[in-house]
């Protein structure tokens, strides 16, 4: 099992593009793939999150952990934003195998998400993070309104650019422009 997530990790890598010079931590997806079917818990409780939560695009989906410095430090932000564009975007977050979930429920209700957050534990959220392209921490990746993986942006999204990248995919623009 571990060869082929080793497969799909170096595939993921090989298939993107190089950072852009406007968006410094911005990857571009050279060959968008469909974002994966999943099931997941709610982080805390309530209705099981599933990827019909993207809808019909555009989405955005961040991933994180709260051991995570920098994803502690991108949290607020990434949901005072999310918060403002709900009705234009959908917003995910997705906790991924996270040793305190009790410890990511708080961080998120600091930072004020009212966004779905998902729990999503064990070696299956690796599996699910790669095919989402994801491979460190924090991760936000653009879903198009026709639900194929655009990019990421790899580490924390300063507000200037988490807003102009949500602008860019909001109205149908590549998003680096």
């Amino acid at each position: 099992m571990l060869a082929g997530a080793g497969f799909v990790a170096y595939a993921t890598v090989i298939s993107r593009e190089v950072p852009t010079p406007k968006y410094a931590n911005l990857v571009l997806y050279a060959s968008p793939a469909k974002v994966p079917s999943f099931d997941l818990a709610r982080l805390g409780s309530g209705a099981r999150v599933t990827s019909a939560v993207l809808g019909n695009g555009p989405a955005v989906v961040n991933w994180f952990q709260s051991t995570c410095v920098a994803c502690q430090a991108e949290l607020g932000t990434f949901a005072s934003v999310a918060n403002k564009e709900q009705t234009t975007i959908h917003f995910l977050g997705i906790d991924i195998n996270d040793a305190s979930p009790a410890a990511a429920l708080a961080m998120v209700r600091r930072a004020g998400a009212e966004y779905p957050v998902a729990e999503a534990p064990g070696i299956a959220s690796i599996s699910l993070a790669t095919r989402f392209g994801v491979g460190d921490l924090p991760a936000t990746v653009f879903v198009s309104a026709g639900g194929s993986i655009l990019g990421e942006v790899l580490g924390k999204v300063p507000r200037t650019e988490l807003v102009a990248l949500l602008a860019n995919l909001a109205a149908g623009r590549p998003l680096n422009s």
